[in-house]
Formats: structure tokens, sequence, C-alpha cells
């Protein structure tokens, strides 16, 4: 069980907003707080003789009109914070996308280095020979050039098989060197490359201590206006994460709204209580696909998120709902209507209609139990998912038919274990494939 207390992190706060422009008493700025108040500073002053000429200019009424708009603007923001809080959440992994990745994966090869001397050429030889020979045999008396031509005829092969030797003797040196820096190389590069394979695979079957270490990451980045107690309980085997959301504290929604009058200037009023009740109800459901999207992405082996909300205490429930990832993964939360989409799915609530608006009515902790006992009989829920085409041998593999096993490998066909047990399988006349544990994630997916 992971439990992780979420705090307010969304400045809801509106700033006042302002406009300056020239006029032929100097600079007059416009502004307007939240509250809809507006006045008018020339040249950094409240109080200003020149206010009223400020207020004649032709540049007075378009200042006022864009902060207004702005405020506007602001005012949507503020609300879109709360009702659209499902739009932060990033979209569902697949589990095909991870597979490319693995497919993509291979181990880095170590470049060997090059020598960085060149073979020795008999011109070189000669050329120092020479050099020798113009020492020995200096023309200081008499011309020696016959002696120095002499001396490096004699002596030409014998340099040149010591340079060759030598040469060699270094070429074998460096090429030892290079190869214990390659094995030593490729075997981090293999260790590498094992350890991003493993990583991954680990996120598509879910393993537990990888989905929840990821579960404390998503939980801690999450962004919500109000404080909220989130536990999760994770269960590798079935794939199912069950979201408990417990509000603490009163959620501080906001209270007032604003509309353009026909002057330009904005009308700041509280919301009618219908308007704060589906405020509320849109805010609770934003929430509950902002969580879900985003703990969806904790593992590919989460098939199934079952969400519930609760007062402080879990004194009275509010909502229960159940979420399949195959279907779920298929919305985009930039473009869903949560609100729409909600009935699609099994869930628990006392939601009804209350002057034209949608309210959440809460249920006591017996009431708000039985009836998800009773929401999961009637849509034959069961907290463990039960064996479809396969039957799991022991904790590590998963054996399934011949036939299913071939569809599977058809559908991965850059995968040379599956290929190979495949193969195998047919030709020895097998009925059954068995498996290693890390394809039933894969096989789950594939299903759905």
């Amino acid at each position: 069980m992971i439990k992780q207390t979420i705090y307010p992190r969304v400045n809801t706060h509106i700033e006042a907003i302002s406009k300056s422009y020239h006029f032929n008493g100097g600079t007059a700025t416009v502004q307007v707080d939240s509250l809809g108040n507006y006045e008018v500073m020339v040249n950094g002053s409240r109080f200003s003789s020149q206010e009223n000429s400020a207020k004649r200019d032709a540049d007075y009424k378009p200042a006022i009109s864009e902060i207004s708009l702005k405020m506007v603007a602001a005012f949507e923001k503020r609300d879109a914070e709360f009702t659209s809080m499902h739009k932060k959440a990033a979209r569902t992994q697949q589990l095909s996308e991870q597979q490319k990745k693995i497919d993509a994966l291979s181990p880095q090869q170590y470049e060997r280095e090059s020598l960085p001397l060149s073979r020795p050429m008999r011109e070189d030889v000669r050329r120092e020979l020479e050099a020798e020979a113009e020492i020995r045999f200096s023309d200081l008396y008499e011309d020696k050039r016959k002696e120095r031509t002499t001396f490096v005829n004699e002596h030409e092969k014998e340099a040149m098989t010591a340079r060759l030797r030598a040469y060699e003797e270094i070429q074998s040196f460096f090429s030892e060197l290079q190869d214990d820096k390659e094995a030593h190389a490729n075997a981090l590069f293999r260790k590498e490359y094992e350890r991003q394979k493993k990583e991954i695979e680990d996120y598509i079957n879910g393993e537990t201590s990888v989905t929840e270490r990821n579960i404390r990451m998503i939980l801690g980045e999450l962004s919500m206006p109000f404080r909220v107690e989130i536990s999760c309980d994770y269960n590798e085997k079935s794939g199912l994460l069950n979201t408990d959301i417990e509000f603490h504290g009163d959620m501080n929604l906001p209270i007032n709204k604003t509309n353009i009058l026909s002057t330009g200037k904005i009308s700041v009023k509280d919301k009618l209580v219908k308007e704060k009740e589906q405020f509320k109800t849109e805010t609770i459901v934003s929430m509950i696909y902002y969580v879900a999207a985003s703990l969806f992405n904790a593992a590919i082996n989460i098939r199934t998120q079952r969400v519930s909300v609760c007062l402080e205490g879990k004194r009275e429930g509010l909502v229960w709902i159940q979420f399949d990832r195959a279907k779920f993964a298929k919305l985009s939360m930039r473009t869903v209507n949560p609100m729409l989409n909600y009935y699609d799915w099994p869930r628990v609530d006392a939601l009804r209609m209350v002057r034209g608006a949608s309210q959440f009515d809460t249920m006591d902790a017996n009431s708000f139990k039985n009836a998800i006992a009773q929401a999961k009989a009637e849509n034959v829920i069961e907290d463990v998912e039960p064996e479809a085409s396969s039957a799991i041998s022991d904790a590590s593999m998963v054996t399934i038919s011949v036939g299913y096993a071939k569809t599977v490998a058809d559908a991965l066909p850059n995968d040379e274990l599956l290929q190979s047990l495949v193969a195998e399988a047919i030709q020895t006349g097998a009925t059954k494939v068995t498996l290693p544990k890390k394809y039933k994630g894969i096989l789950t997916e594939l299903r759905t």
C-alpha cells in the first residue's frame, strides 16, 4: 500500500491587470482587479487633475477592452485548473511502443583505435642511414660520398629488419591493449544494454517494486489546486490498481464569475448555487480522470484501475469507478469530456440533478461499501482476473496453445526467442508452448 498526501500546487490567485498608453498630459495606466474594480493612474499618481483628459483620449476605451478581455481569460484559466485537470495528464503508454523500444535496443560496440605509427618504409630507413653516414663520413678534407653510399647500402637490410621487428612488437603490444579495452568496454556496454532492456521489460510486466516506485514518482508530480490523500494498492498478478482519493479540508473552489458588459468593462458576481454545485461535480470527475490517466502509466501491466473518492476520514463516499486500460487508452485527455464519458464505466455514486446542476450526494461508509459490492456483482467484476487462453505453470512461466502462440509470434516478428519457441513446438508436434513470465503482460494486452 502506497499512501501520499498531495498538497496544493496551483496558484489560483488572480493578479490585477493593467495597460498604459500615452496622451497629451503624459502617460495613463488603466487597471482592473479580480473584483472588477477599475482605476486610472496618470503619470503614476492615483489622484491627478489629468484623469478626465486621459479618459477622453482615443486609446482609453481600447485599453479598457483589452484589460477586460485579459481578466476574463484569467478567470477562465483559474476555473480550468479545477474542471480541466485531466488535460494535464500524459497520454497512456501502449505495449507496442515499449516493444519497439526493446527492438530498437542493441549493445554499443567499442571502436578500436588505430596504431598512431605507420609501418617503416625503405625510404625512411635510407634517410636515417644517410643522416648517420653524414656524421660518420664528413667531407672535411676529402670527398666521402662513396663511403657514405657504401655505408647505407651495407646497413640498409639490417636496419630495415630491426625497424620492422620493433614496429611489429609495438603493433602486437598495442593490439593486446586494444583487445583488453574492447573486451572491458563491450562488457560494460552489454551490461548497460541488459539493464535498459530489463527496465523496459519490468515496466511492461509491472514488476512490483518498479511499479510502486513509478506510482510514488507519479503521485509526487501531480499538480492539484487542493489537498488530497491518495492511497494505491497494486496487485502484479491480477494487473489491478486500487486508487483511493480522500479529501482533506475544503476544496477552495472559486465562488465568483465574470462577464463582459456593453461598456467593455467586466462584471464580477458570485456564482449561483447550481453553478457552484455543477463546478464542484466537474472538478471531482476531472480529478478522477487526471489521477487515473497518470497512474495507468506506472506500468503497462496495470490493466484495471478502480478509483474511489471519499471525504476526510473515509466516513462518507462520493464515487467508485472502474477503468479498463485497453478502453481508457483510446481516450485523449485533451479532447475527452469527462462528464459525458463518465457514464461509460461501471461505477457507484449518488449523482443526481438538482436545480439543473449535477450534484454528488454522499453515502455513509457502509452503504458505500455495499453499493460497490453490488456494482461488482452486477457487472461480473472479480478482484483477480480469470485466466482466458493461458494457464500459469509456475511463478515465472506462462503456458498457451500453439495456435495462439503462433498468432502472437506473427504480431511480434522481431522477437527471436518467441519465434524459436513456436518453431520448436510446431516441429515437435506439441499442442502447447511455455513462455517466460515477461510475455504474460503482452498476452494480456493482445487479448484485449
